[in-house]
């Protein structure tokens, strides 16, 4: 199978090498069908630099709402849909399935492996309802046996249904991968963090920002909000919904999460909003005898510059109760005392966008799950992208990212101490070349790193330190949006 992914990695390669070249598809960073985007890549279809800008619709998402706010959506009627694949080489210094620990840090491993994916993205309007849907399917495949075969699935999906006085709105993140989303790289389909819609950090999400070995894993999102417009400048919203994060070939901590929020928006004027709001998250592992409840109060800020900014905030006190365990040696018995304490919370995103070049990043502080370790965690995440097209056919881009979790003093795991904490931080750039209206390459670098105050094992290797590099190829077709009559 390795073998044969090669032989028609080359072929495509040549096929896109030999494709003409003409004018760039534009295709801006904020429309509702994102651009597909590897790991370690830029946007594929950057836009034409003689391209006049994309006319946007100022953004009426609800502050304190589900979704990130955004740059705008694209003034247009029409349905449309748009289909890709992908096909990448990377040579990697040290997957996680692989390792020869030696006490301070993990020896190298290369070895490298073969990803195919293909895909679709849709909107699609009628009558009240517009529905924006992206689906990545593939899988990566190992080309010396060194590491295992992997599948990959992602599908994300907004419905938003829009009425006079009130709407509703549905949303889907499910993916099923064999690494984790956070700076993850080497495979496409999961895409930068800080780059999708849904928000506040770890509060709706299930957390994945600390390195674990290889293997499939299910993580899924699903909310419904309603939005009621009280006055022209106010509104108030409820959502709510469930996430889950379950391992199917590691032994971790599976759970689930209760998402409950209510907010109130006040418009101070055409671009600043303020808002207040509650939100509930009850975890709870399916395989460990635990369950958390936080209840976090925010105050908000966003402000809004159709086209060229989009800025949130929001601050507050959160309190958390969970249960400690009686023997705490991870075996999942009675639990018989608790314990509640007083946190803060927060959490900012910032997108920028200028002539040639975009700017994102968000950061977030409070109560997570955990992400498969530590039987909950507090957790910081720190993430920044920078996108710019270079000339008509040449884009870069780079990221950078930092995570920090904390235990909340719980034992889960054998060989996780209470309250051990995990340091990961990665950084990446991409170069990408188009050929024509669809086809495109490019070359990435991803660096990843992850230390803690004690041991910890990824793959067959236990040390206190994880280092990682890779380095991809791609080749690419993208059609341009296909109208849908």
């Amino acid at each position: 199978m390795g073998k044969f992914a090669y032989i028609l990695g080359m072929g495509l390669a040549a096929l896109a090498l030999s494709a003409p070249c003409a004018r760039a598809q534009q295709q801006g960073q904020d429309q509702p069908i994102p651009a597909y985007k590897s790991p370690l890549a830029s946007q594929a279809d950057s836009d034409d630099t003689n391209a006049p800008p994309q006319e946007l619709a100022p953004d009426d998402r609800a502050l304190t709402g589900a979704l990130n706010l955004s740059l705008g959506v694209p003034l247009t009627n029409h349905s449309y849909w748009s289909p890709h694949i992908d096909l990448a080489e990377t040579i990697d210094s040290q997957p996680p399935e692989l390792g020869t620990g030696t006490g301070t840090s993990t020896e190298a491993g290369w070895t490298s492996w073969t990803t195919v994916s293909g895909g679709a993205d849709l909107r699609w309007l009628a009558g009240r309802s517009d529905l924006t849907l992206s689906y990545v399917g593939g899988g990566l495949f190992s080309n010396d046996g060194s590491v295992s075969n992997g599948i990959i699935q992602d599908l994300n999906l907004v419905d938003r249904f829009g009425f006079r006085r009130w709407a509703v709105t549905f949303v889907e993140q499910a993916a099923y991968t064999p690494e984790i989303p956070f700076g993850s790289g080497g495979f496409p389909g999961i895409p930068l963090p800080g780059n999708g819609s849904l928000g506040p950090g770890a509060g709706f999400v299930p957390g994945q920002s600390i390195i674990t070995a290889e293997g499939q894993r299910f993580m899924n999102t699903s909310l419904g909000e309603a939005d009621v417009y009280l006055t022209p400048r106010s509104s108030i919203t409820f959502f709510g919904g469930y996430s889950l994060l379950h391992f199917f070939d590691e032994n971790l901590l599976d759970y689930g999460d209760v998402i409950a929020q209510a907010g109130y928006n006040y418009k101070l004027t055409r671009k600043d909003t303020v808002g207040v709001s509650y939100l509930y998250n009850g975890f709870s592992y399916t395989n460990f005898n635990q369950s958390i409840n936080s209840h976090t109060i925010q105050l908000s800020y966003g402000r809004r510059i159709t086209g060229r900014l989009a800025f949130q905030a929001g601050i507050g006190p959160q309190i958390a109760s969970f249960n400690t365990s009686v023997s705490g040696s991870g075996t999942g018995g009675p639990s018989t005392a608790s314990t509640t304490n007083l946190y803060w919370s927060l959490f900012t995103s910032l997108q920028y966008q200028m002539a040639r070049t975009g700017l994102s990043a968000s950061y977030s502080h409070g109560v997570a799950g955990g992400s498969g370790v530590l039987a909950g965690s507090i957790a910081d995440t720190v993430t920044g992208s920078v996108t710019r097209q270079l000339s008509r056919a040449f884009s870069g881009s780079g990221n950078v990212g930092y995570a920090r979790n904390t235990g909340l003093g719980i034992s889960a795991l054998p060989g996780i101490t209470p309250n051990q904490t995990f340091d990961y931080f990665f950084a990446g750039a991409n170069l990408t070349r188009l050929w024509g209206r669809a086809w495109y390459m490019n070359l990435g670098y991803q660096f990843q790193y992850q230390n803690s105050d004690a041991s910890f094992c990824v793959g067959t290797a236990c040390a206190t330190s994880f280092t990682r590099n890779l380095i991809t190829f791609g080749v690419g077709w993208r059609k341009p949006p296909i109208p849908i009559d």
